[in-house]
């Protein structure tokens, strides 16, 4: 099974990107395809005005944070629960290192980051998602593999998701809460793409009660600014069940996983950015699901599940996976992915498309995988 950033994938990949004519529907950084942030933002930092030398946490910065996180989840948290991190990438370094030899659940399909560093380093099992439940969780399942856990342990959930674009509902977080605190898991949840929803969002810590929960954020989604690698943790701990692990996390952090001053006060502009200007860039990106969607729903051989949220979603075609990959960017210019690499049950029929290019290369992507391969 050729799972994650496997060989096969850099295979697959490296060459189409180094093509200058790739039509890319993989990549999902929001700059590449127009959808920068304010660039007034960038006008009103005074480069005089930053820090200099080994980075220092921006105090302005966190107390952004710990306001914007009370506005979108109704929770609060001192600044002491506020872990900034180099990226989400950075982010992850950190979880991987302070839950090792952690038994982790990693729902299904998954992000892959999340996969390569957590297994590396934890105990890696399934959550799975699935299309006949329109990629929510299977509760049956996870109980069951929640039956076979011994020690601590950690579920790990992305909302809206990374690959399908689903959005957790209340009624599943709610699920998942009361099974997380029936079998003592900690949550992770990865809401980078909260404010990008096209259905009602709600966060995993508004209704998490006792249950320990880390949060995870950055600037590289919603904020659309990947470049400045800013991402941060909130440790949600009402009750102190999680405290030992908490701990481990600050003292992971302060190893050297700290963000550069520049950065942080791009990330404190971005706070601040106007809210109209981003809500059209979003509608924008909506707009390019609605043709992606549209024209899959006018094919002849191919599903999907329409995306709630985020720049993604899986199209289900009737051919193999890999095979279809391989000859869009070979014979086609078009590059997306196999979903098989972020699923081990998934089966082989499902691709991975962003929906970030224009809609003119949406459509014929559809056009092409529909009438122009087999």
């Amino acid at each position: 099974m050729d799972l994650g950033y496997s060989e096969r994938l850099n295979q697959l990949t490296s060459p189409a990107r180094a093509n200058p004519d790739i039509i890319e529907l993989s990549m999902c950084d929001p700059p590449r395809f127009g959808f920068g942030p304010d660039p007034r933002i960038l006008e009103s930092i005074n480069l005089k005005s930053f820090e200099q030398g080994y980075p220092s946490i921006n105090k302005e910065l966190i107390a952004g944070i710990r306001k914007r996180t009370k506005a979108f989840t109704g929770v609060s948290v001192d600044d002491s629960k506020v872990v900034v991190t180099n990226g989400c990438g950075g982010a992850f370094g950190v979880l991987s290192i302070a839950l090792r030899g952690w038994s982790i659940g990693i729902e299904t399909p998954f992000y892959s980051p999340a996969y390569e560093y957590f297994r590396r380093t934890t105990k890696i099992w399934y959550a799975r998602c699935t299309p006949e439940l329109q990629w929510s969780l299977d509760f049956d399942l996870l109980r069951k593999e929640l039956e076979q856990r011994e020690g601590p342990g950690a579920i790990f959930v992305v909302s809206p998701s990374n690959p399908t674009g689903h959005i957790h509902s209340e009624t599943d977080w709610r699920n998942l809460v009361d099974l997380a605190g029936e079998f003592d898991q900690i949550l992770i949840t990865d809401e980078v793409y909260d404010e990008m929803s096209y259905k009602p969002f709600t966060s995993l810590l508004r209704i998490s009660k006792d249950v320990p929960v880390i949060y995870m954020h950055g600037f590289s989604k919603v904020w659309r600014a990947p470049e400045i690698r800013v991402g941060f943790l909130i440790l949600h701990d009402p009750s102190g069940q999680a405290e030992d692990v908490c701990n481990e996390i600050q003292r992971v952090t302060d190893l050297g996983f700290g963000v550069n001053p520049l950065s942080q006060l791009f990330g404190l502009k971005l706070l601040d950015e106007d809210k109209n200007y981003r809500k059209k860039l979003f509608d924008t990106i909506k707009s390019r699901r609605d043709v992606l969607h549209e024209a899959i729903t006018e094919s002849n051989n191919l599903k999907s599940i329409e995306a709630a949220g985020a720049t993604y979603q899986l199209v289900e075609t009737p051919w193999n996976d890999w095979k279809t990959c391989s000859r869009l960017a070979s014979e086609h210019n078009i590059l997306v992915t196999p979903a098989s690499a972020q699923d081990p049950f998934i089966g082989d029929k499902y691709l991975r498309v962003v929906f970030l290019n224009t809609p003119e290369n949406l459509r014929r992507f559809i056009e092409i995988l529909d009438t122009g391969l087999y």
